[in-house]
């Protein structure tokens, strides 16, 4: 994260919102009152992950349950909704 570009100043809050409280990769609500390091915690996904150059900007964040974002790891969005369709179906 340190090489990352900041482009923007945000807060996690304003991502959350704008997502409507939505997991981006589950699609899934995200319950609030649920305490980090829960996996069904809410974080903040760069889309384009910050290893691959990514820019730390509101058009590349989302929101995501901690467990699901932590699944995603630096993959790009189509590998990890792949890997996470494949996760749920084992369920």
């Amino acid at each position: 994260m340190q090489q990352a570009r900041t482009d923007e100043v945000f807060a996690p809050l304003d991502i959350h919102v704008r997502d409507g409280w939505t997991c981006q990769l589950c699609h899934e609500p995200i319950d609030r009152a649920i305490a980090w390091p829960h996996p069904k915690s809410p974080s903040i996904d760069h889309i384009v992950p910050l290893s691959r150059g990514g820019a730390h900007a509101l058009s590349n964040v989302q929101s995501a349950h901690l467990g699901c974002n932590s699944s995603k790891r630096d993959r790009d969005m189509e590998a990890a909704v792949t890997l996470l369709t494949r996760l749920a179906g084992q369920a």
